[in-house]
């Protein structure tokens, strides 16, 4: 990767370049950005230094590696403008939602493709990303995906078919860790703690577990069995999650989320 394109400074794109010029991946001077938002262009210019582009022609003849950050509806009028500016040499890397590799590379046919995701923590490098190869996709190609996502969190690489599951649990899955934080902390107002004593209980709580599962690598249920005395206020909580069918409910909602994502890609 000689020099970095980006197409959208939204929040993901602006996530992105934060994390690679925080990490020294590249430098101001190597990354272009295209967005035609003046106001987000400007403030990020401000901000990073970087190099601001007027078009995708001028973008493409800067770049030899270019991140896809825009919305789903944007792709067909792009796709045909890329396909005239763009070679062998490109790589295009897409984070758009649900616009398979296959649309791609029937749409704009010389270019290397690869596919992410990322999710939403980007903004404060706790993404998780997922990423998944087009048919010209070299080692090279996954070597500086893994670098530029490594740099705003972890990446994992996945087939393609794969793709909808990961959008279903992690794409969305902060989405469902938010909302298990709310109803916790107005359980705990319910029981009578302050609002802001109860949110410190509930985030600290969902951080300590969660780093204590990773650190640990043991079986969720193992730990949560460690916590659970017989007869005790955990065995009386997990109870009423049991008869109220909460783990058949999530898995219902995650299958709910990746049959969604099935269909917004049968559109493209």
């Amino acid at each position: 990767m000689k020099r970095l394109g980006i197409i959208g400074g939204g929040a993901m794109g602006s996530a992105i370049i934060h994390g690679i010029l925080t990490n020294n991946i590249i430098t101001p001077e190597e990354l272009f950005l295209l967005e035609l938002d003046r106001e987000k262009r400007n403030l990020l210019q401000q901000q990073y230094g970087l190099n601001l582009v007027e078009s995708l022609q001028q973008l493409t003849q800067s770049c030899d590696t270019i991140i896809l950050a825009i919305k789903p509806q944007v792709v067909p009028s792009l796709a045909a403008e890329l396909k005239q500016y763009t070679s062998e040499a490109h790589l295009i890397i897409s984070i758009v939602a649900g616009i398979t590799l296959d649309y791609f590379e029937n749409e704009i046919p010389l270019p290397r493709f690869i596919r992410v995701m990322p999710n939403t923590p980007a903004k404060i490098g706790k993404a998780v990303s997922v990423y998944c190869t087009g048919s010209k996709a070299t080692g090279k190609d996954c070597q500086t995906t893994e670098l530029i996502f490594g740099a705003i969190g972890t990446v994992l690489r996945l087939n393609e078919s794969q793709m909808d599951a990961a959008t279903a649990v992690s794409g969305s899955g902060p989405a469902y860790v938010f909302y298990l934080i709310e109803a916790m902390v107005d359980a705990g107002v319910m029981l009578g703690l302050t609002r802001n004593d109860s949110f410190n209980l509930v985030v600290g709580t969902f951080i300590g577990a969660a780093e204590m599962l990773r650190e640990s690598g043991e079986h969720p249920a193992k730990l949560s069995n460690d916590v659970t005395s017989p007869g005790g206020t955990t065995a009386a909580a997990l109870y009423e999650l049991q008869q109220n069918a909460v783990a058949g409910s999530i898995m219902k909602a995650l299958k709910a989320a990746a049959e969604r994502s099935q269909a917004l890609g049968r559109r493209n």
